[in-house]
């Protein structure tokens, strides 16, 4: 049965909040913590990936100030707002990013006079014709403005400071050119209604936290966890529809599609204590968009590595990011809540700020860190593959891209081969993966991921149990359960040869009943694989098909 829907509707790309209302886009009604948020007096911060429309939210709170309530009929802010308009100014700190301190500074300026709307020049010079710097500027525009009469917005304070994050000398100028100019906002915060900033990362030494003594931090406030991202019920709401098409263009089950978007896009929780986990909204967009494709890796595949990250790992060599795949991480919140120069942040707290690890809290009241979704579980993988400059071989990448036909026909040992292809080629000579299945089962599944043409599940669950990883075509279904050999002397360990190691992997595959569908209209494949902790590879002789 075919699902009609209007793919046009979907609010994806550069799409602006005016540009959503006036198209008809659907817009996902946040409105009423935006205005409870918008009603505070405090300057605000708020802290979130990349990817989760923190623009979007600026540029509707610019709509909100600078129009009043005409663009927001229908939405539940409608009948919450009493305020009225003011004077806008609108800072995007990402445009900026890329200059040197001396272009920054003058583009810095020049934005300054434009939100402003000055355009006599000669404001930016001093008595001797020099330019003064922007914080000079703006104290003199503000000197003269009405009390609370001005909305003041800023988003991506941090991403000059990220993008220059490898060069110290850069850094150090503009971070003095970024707190000149925070410490006379502050100067002058009487002249402002209403105070906003975004950002990725929390950063010491930038005035934004030190200069506002009063300034509120929205990021880890249960009540703002879902101010940004798709809940489930959101999704439901506004888009059961798109998720129809879906399932009718893969030939799936509504809930099988509802299910798979939450095991690749779903489990984002930003906030202490927060109940319910968030999709990634360009993830969930994207798919919805174009279906056809499959279950990618969005997230990724619209900016690769963040600058955030990608400018950690030019300061930091040889950083191992495969002690946290899959892993939990214990943290208390005084961690969470700390500053860090961006030079010296912790590897685990660069990777949540960056959405690489999502929040968890235990009964016990403890908090963990853990990659939210597989989508971000891939990408944490690539980027280990980044950080080590790995990539699998050219002979490899083609026994990976041709994996199909040794599936269909069973051929152990071809898969064997390009398994044991990509751990060679892939695996860090520092990585210790060999001692932890889950770890080698990573690796060749975002191998797979990257360069092969099958459907790919890793820990799917029945319910019976996880299997380990599964690889799907259009005619044959293969489950594979790893285990590995323990040798003599590995701590807290008894020793387990190849052939007992085996023994397991096939009693576990039969006890759960792995891949077993009363429907499938795929060849049930399933497989034992034992992994040699001492020769560092898969053993062809002791797997086994089940």
């Amino acid at each position: 049965m075919s699902v009609c829907c209007d793919i046009t509707r979907l609010p994806l790309g550069k799409t602006g909040f005016l540009d959503i209302r006036n198209r008809d886009k659907i817009y996902v009604d946040k409105t009423q913590l935006i205005a409870h948020m918008a009603s505070l007096d405090s300057p605000l911060f708020l802290s979130r990936p990349r990817r989760f429309g923190k623009s979007l939210l600026v540029d509707m709170l610019h709509t909100l100030f600078a129009r009043g309530l005409e663009p927001f009929h229908g939405l539940a802010l409608e009948e919450l707002w009493r305020d009225t308009t003011y004077n806008v100014v609108h800072i995007d700190f990402s445009s900026l990013a890329s200059k040197d301190p001396n272009a920054f500074a003058k583009a810095l300026r020049n934005k300054i006079l434009y939100e402003f709307d000055i355009h006599d020049k000669n404001i930016a010079l001093d008595i001797t014709g020099e330019c003064r710097s922007p914080d000079e500027i703006f104290g003199i525009i503000a000197d003269d403005l009405v009390d609370n009469s001005t909305v003041l917005l800023i988003d991506e304070y941090d991403a000059p400071l990220t993008h220059h994050m490898s060069n110290v000398d850069d850094l150090q100028n503009i971070m003095r050119i970024l707190n000149s100019f925070y410490a006379v906002i502050k100067e002058y915060s009487r002249k402002f209604r209403f105070i906003f900033m975004t950002g990725v990362t929390r950063t010491a030494h930038v005035s934004i936290f030190s200069a506002f003594n009063n300034l509120r931090d929205l990021s880890l406030e249960k009540e703002y966890n879902a101010l940004l991202g798709f809940t489930e019920d959101e999704i439901r709401k506004y888009f059961d529809q798109f998720v129809g098409n879906a399932a009718n263009t893969l030939g799936l089950s509504k809930n099988a599609v509802y299910a798979r978007l939450a095991q690749w896009y779903d489990g984002f929780q930003f906030a202490l204590d927060a109940g319910e986990t968030l999709y990634n909204p360009w993830s969930v967009l994207s798919f919805l968009q174009s279906p056809k494709n499959g279950f990618q890796n969005y997230w990724y595949q619209s900016g690769g590595i963040s600058t955030l990250v990608a400018s950690y790992l030019k300061v930091h060599d040889n950083v191992d990011f495969m002690n946290y795949d899959s892993r939990e991480i214990v943290v208390d919140r005084q961690q969470l809540a700390d500053r860090y120069e961006l030079a010296d942040m912790p590897r685990e707290i660069l990777l949540w700020q960056a959405g690489y690890f999502s929040l968890r809290t235990r009964p016990s009241g403890s908090l963990r860190l853990v990659p939210p979704n597989g989508e971000v579980e891939a990408s944490l993988l690539r980027l280990y593959f980044t950080a080590n400059n790995l990539k699998p071989e050219a002979h490899t990448r083609e026994l990976i891209e041709q994996l199909v036909a040794p599936i269909d026909r069973m051929d152990l040992l071809t898969i064997v081969g390009t398994f044991n292809a990509i751990l060679h080629t892939c695996v860090s000579p520092k990585a210790a993966i060999f001692k932890d299945e889950r770890s080698v089962r990573d690796i060749i599944f975002t191998a797979l991921f990257l360069f092969a043409p099958l459907q790919l599940l890793k820990e799917r669950e029945s319910v019976r149990g996880y299997s380990d990883l599964e690889l799907i075509t259009s005619k044959t279904h293969m489950v594979i359960a790893f285990t590995r050999t323990y040798p003599k002397g590995e701590t807290g360990s008894s020793p387990r040869d190849a052939k007992a190691s085996l023994a397991e992997a096939i009693d576990q595959i039969e006890s759960h009943h792995y891949g077993e569908a009363p429907f499938s209209v795929q060849t049930l494949f399933r497989v034992a694989m034992v992994i040699s902790t001492e020769e560092k590879k898969i053993l062809p002789e002791y797997c086994a098909i089940v």
